[in-house]
């Protein structure tokens, strides 16, 4: 086993006022698996940042959004 410390996890909560979703929103992604890895911990969720962090990337978009909008 690695001597790497473990992360803390998010909660439900507050991973969908960190992405700025309702935690509907959050729950919809996580049942139709459109949402980052998740953790089952008897009935709680729980989200490890890393996975979060990895999720956004495989999201991120290219092209200029911003230049499109002006």
């Amino acid at each position: 086993m690695s001597d790497k410390p473990l992360e803390t996890l998010l909660e439900e909560k507050e991973l969908a006022e960190r992405l700025q979703v309702s935690l509907g929103t959050l729950r919809t992604w996580r049942t139709e698996g459109k949402g980052p890895r998740f953790h089952r911990i008897g009935q709680m969720i729980r989200y490890a940042p890393s996975d979060v962090k990895d999720w956004l990337v495989s999201r991120q978009g290219g092209g200029d959004a911003l230049e499109v909008a002006r």
